[in-house]
């Protein structure tokens, strides 16, 4: 893997939005774009798509949400915006895309958390994004939604318990199917 292309994306992420949203209330076409972009070059100058799709969608989602964070922008907005580009980024090149709405639900996540967001409505605004993008791409819309829906909660219950009840209820209450998908013995 090459490091060397890898180690400063979050900062660059993070500073490439800072930059795109100064005086923005919401995350913009144009800083989407710019995320998408990234995730497809970072991607393709690592040469080996299958093994950096973890790192890639972790790091662009954390450094969109400390890019919104810093801008005052809607983390909301940011998860939900920041995760459908990486999805479809990741898409572009050929990449594992459950994989990658795994990782960047995780991320945004305990990102937000870090930045002391408001985790359950960005749990929200991940699977959303993440639903958006599965229906963009044509994608698996089911699948995308189980694995967001699993992996907010994953993030959440790495914060504590009392974050990942909050997180399950407003799935459930937001997004269609969250409720089944939470209450599926052996998910």
């Amino acid at each position: 893997m090459t490091d060397g292309i890898l180690a400063n994306l979050v900062n660059e992420v993070k500073d490439g939005i800072v930059a795109a949203l100064k005086g923005a209330n919401e995350i913009t076409a144009e800083a989407t774009q710019l995320v998408r972009n990234t995730v497809v070059n970072s991607l393709r100058a690592s040469g080996d798509i299958s093994t950096t799709t973890v790192q890639v969608a972790t790091d662009v989602v954390r450094g969109v949400i400390q890019g919104a964070s810093q801008t005052g922008v809607s983390l909301v907005s940011a998860a939900r915006q920041g995760v459908k580009a990486v999805i479809e980024g990741v898409s572009d090149v050929g990449g594992d895309v459950m994989e990658a709405t795994g990782d960047a639900a995780r991320s945004a996540i305990k990102e937000t958390a870090q930045v002391g967001g408001d985790v359950a409505g960005v749990a929200v605004g991940t699977v959303e994004g993440a639903i958006e993008a599965a229906t963009e791409i044509g994608g698996d819309v089911a699948g995308v939604t189980k694995k967001a829906v699993l992996a907010a909660v994953e993030g959440a219950e790495s914060i504590s318990l009392e974050t990942a009840e909050a997180v399950k209820n407003s799935l459930k209450a937001a997004i269609s199917g969250a409720k089944e998908i939470l209450e599926t013995p052996f998910r």
